[in-house]
């Protein structure tokens, strides 16, 4: 049975999920020694991945997620990578930093982090028919699609890759059921940004052609938990009694209470107070020395610094701007079915406070901000999805016995609605040859190419003495080169006993759809009378 997963891939946190048949839902899945459980507010604790990767020069090993410790950060040979996904889409200048004789990338440092959590995941479920879901932002589908497929999945080759949209995922993880032309919004408020996103589930004709919806509004703001953080240390350094004129000290002590203020900041989602530490600088020459600095955070003073250093202010206008550009284009408060908030800074009770300001309470959704897109990709994986419609073409190959070519007809086309009572296809199957006994169904679904074009014309062909020539590409390579065989390794076969004549009409089939979106087959025996076949699953539709 196919094993699939889901993966998110955030700023500070990454999230594995995989698919639970029993449950229905996806859960995440655990790595032992690279991930850590969160408390995360009102909802269940999760389990996330530290999005970090620490490289050592001396003997070119690497440390993943929980394996980087703060200590690393002051390790020499020791170059640790944080908040890299945003050097995946390109728009900051991502500049090179040296580790031993050679330089990395913060794309490099992400496209190793990704790979090293997949190849992780494979083992962890030991199953060679993987199935991947990643994710990717609304706004920069595809360069992070064609980063995933290109850098991340080069060494993965056993196992199959999906890209999905982040929006699409998140509803589907919080389980929401929204029907075409629906419109949500996603607010991800996660280290690096704050991401706002109106969007609206694409029509059935339109589906499948990349993201899962539509924007109708976006805004964004460089701003996030790390923002959030660095104002705490600042808020805890001013309180303390440092030596005047020490910055290499004080910079020190900074660095050490940036790690213990994320930690406050989680505290405080539920506490009324946290403390925020850091060990002393130690002067050059002196004796190292275990005193800790401490001090002490309120709720109300934390609400205040959000407030005084306007941070809950640049929240609200972003929001009132995505919301405002969203009834520009016919879509207002009211007509948003549902609220999904995602991401750590989310777990602020502030910044909830801020979005109830403009949403009905009873349509804001918070009990998986930190695994609900990677919950959610895993559950389209499974076969969830935010409507019950078909998104993609299908169709069944046989041969023509007169040409003995391969010949495909439509199957079930996008947008069928599902479950279906009555059948979406009815067929009667003939035998090629005289006593043929086993008659194979396969199928195919017909590809979204974004990655190859397959209509080229021409193509190169190699002999053995090192010559080329070209060849022309026939209508029917190309066809069959713009679909996916789904059941190539398990197709179905009808059994004919006795054996079948050639040309004889030998089985009638019906196929429906049934409530797991999977292809079924009933198979009637038109010799012999009898049903042979009785909704058959074939393979699950996407």
């Amino acid at each position: 049975m196919t094993t699939r997963i889901g993966i998110d891939f955030g700023t500070a946190n990454t999230v594995v999920a995989g698919w639970d048949h029993e449950a229905g839902r996806g859960v995440p899945i655990p790595l032992p020694g690279v991930d850590v459980l969160r408390e995360a507010g009102p909802g269940p604790t999760q389990r996330v991945v530290p999005s970090l990767i620490a490289y050592f020069a001396d003997d070119g090993t690497r440390r993943l997620g929980a394996q980087v410790t703060p200590d690393l950060y002051e390790t020499a040979g020791a170059t640790v990578f944080a908040s890299t996904k945003i050097n995946v889409a390109g728009h900051v200048y991502d500049a090179a930093r040296p580790v031993g004789d050679r330089k990395i990338t913060g794309r490099q440092a992400a496209t190793q982090f990704l790979s090293d959590i997949m190849a992780l995941a494979l083992l962890t479920v030991e199953d060679d028919d993987l199935e991947i879901v990643a994710t990717a932002p609304v706004e920069s589908f595809d360069g992070y699609r064609d980063w995933l497929v290109r850098e991340v999945r080069e060494g993965l080759p056993t196992a199959r890759l999906r890209v999905v949209d982040e929006a699409t995922a998140a509803a589907v993880g919080y389980s929401a059921r929204l029907n075409p032309g629906d419109a949500f919004a996603v607010f991800d408020f996660g280290a690096g940004t704050l991401d706002i996103s109106v969007v609206r589930v694409q029509e059935p004709d339109a589906a499948g052609a990349g993201a899962g919806v539509r924007t109708l509004a976006k805004k964004g703001l460089d701003l996030g938990g790390n923002t959030i953080d660095a104002l705490l240390a600042e808020h805890a350094i001013a309180q303390l009694s440092l030596p005047p004129g020490d910055q290499i000290g004080r910079n020190q002590v900074f660095r050490r209470l940036l790690g213990s203020a994320e930690q406050a900041k989680r505290t405080l989602a539920t506490a009324d107070h946290a403390t925020i530490t850091a060990r002393a600088a130690r002067a050059a020459g002196t004796a190292r020395t275990d005193a800790d600095h401490q001090v002490t955070v309120t709720r109300g003073e934390f609400d205040a610094l959000l407030r005084d250093k306007q941070i809950l202010r640049r929240v609200n206008l972003a929001l009132r701007s995505c919301l405002d550009a969203a009834s520009a284009r016919g879509f207002g408060t009211d007509d948003i079915r549902q609220v999904f908030l995602v991401g750590g800074s989310c777990l602020i009770p502030a910044v909830q406070d801020v979005v109830q300001l403009h949403f009905d309470p009873d349509v804001v959704r918070l009990d998986r901000p930190l695994e609900a897109v990677a919950a959610g990709a895993a559950g389209i994986a499974g076969g969830s999805e935010l409507y019950d419609h078909i998104q993609h073409d299908y169709a069944i190959r046989h041969v023509n016995r007169d040409t003995g070519a391969y010949e495909f007809e439509a199957l079930v086309e996008a947008g069928t609605a599902y479950p279906t009572e009555e059948p979406v296809k009815t067929l009667t199957v003939k035998a090629v040859h005289e006593g043929q006994r086993r008659l194979g169904l396969a199928v195919y679904e017909l590809a979204h190419a974004t990655y190859r074009d397959a209509g080229a014309e021409l193509e190169i062909a190699f002999d053995s003495g090192g010559g080329a020539r070209t060849v022309a590409v026939s209508p029917q390579q190309r066809q069959q080169r713009s679909m996916l065989w789904l059941n190539e390794d398990s197709p179905t076969f009808l059994e004919a006993d006795p054996p079948a004549a050639a040309g004889e009409d030998r089985f009638r089939l019906e196929f429906r759809i049934d409530t797991h979106k999977r292809l079924t087959v009933t198979a009637y025996d038109l010799r012999r009378h009898t049903v042979v076949l009785n909704r058959q699953p074939v393979i699950r539709l996407a």
